[in-house]
């Protein structure tokens, strides 16, 4: 099985293989994936992280990061012809709510998940080709909720308490984050800083954070009931 999963970044680019690595034991047989940056409209291989290959992983992955959340849609609706003619069965696209278009149509700063849909099925309805199964996912808010919902191993692990780290930036530690928390990806750098470190989407940052997740976590999250969106992704994704 072939699949195609276009990301709009870095971060979410390290998330997908990592979750690929450690669903299959990091077994390159059983799943193989290939990493590559969107630079304009030239394809450029990433050498790290890598697993197997299209000739001999059961179930092989090409992750494609186009560098912008509004791009991911109009690159995946360029390509999936082609990727279709290369045997990709299954194509999926991650982005984030949190975005230009999002915050053109929504005047306040509210998670309006009635908006959230609306936009939701008019993406999804530009993607509709015959011959695979394309899948189409928003990360409510960001991704970086779903990092919030993640993130205690990675505070303890800097002699911080989770609880209090939450509180020290205004957050319901027990909230379900894509629904509480409008925009994410700031009050994750106020973590960070909370104890000690820094966040902005760097790779060292993300790999960093990703070195203190398991499979484990990852199930807990995903049946859980909080981050619905992280569920619904991960669930197309494996």
């Amino acid at each position: 099985m072939k699949y195609a999963v276009y990301v709009e970044g870095k971060a979410e680019m390290l998330f997908v293989a990592d979750v690929l690595m450690k669903y299959s034991g990091y077994d390159p047989s059983k799943i193989g994936f290939q990493c590559i940056t969107l630079n304009k409209d030239d394809f450029e291989f990433v050498s790290y992280p890598i697993q197997g290959d299209v000739e001999s992983s059961e179930s092989f992955y090409q992750i494609v990061n186009v560098n912008n959340d509004n791009l991911v849609l109009s690159k995946l609706k360029r390509d999936i012809p082609n990727l279709i003619s290369q045997g990709f069965e299954i194509i999926i696209g991650l982005r984030d709510v949190f975005g230009e278009d999002y915050k053109d149509l929504c005047q306040t700063q509210t998670i309006d998940a009635e908006l959230i849909r609306d936009m939701h099925e008019a993406h999804l309805s530009q993607l509709k080709y015959e011959g695979a199964d394309i899948r189409y996912h928003f990360a409510i808010m960001e991704y970086e909720a779903w990092m919030l919902a993640l993130i205690d191993n990675y505070i303890i692990s800097k002699g911080g308490a989770p609880g209090e780290a939450f509180a020290s930036v205004g957050i319901d530690y027990n909230s379900d984050f894509e629904n509480t928390v409008f925009h994410p990806y700031n009050k994750v750098q106020k973590i960070f800083n909370s104890i000690g470190e820094h966040y902005g989407k760097h790779e060292g940052d993300h790999l960093s954070f990703l070195s203190f997740l398991s499979v484990d976590d990852y199930e807990d999250l995903r049946n859980s009931g909080r981050c619905a969106s992280f569920k619904s992704f991960i669930d197309s994704l494996l």
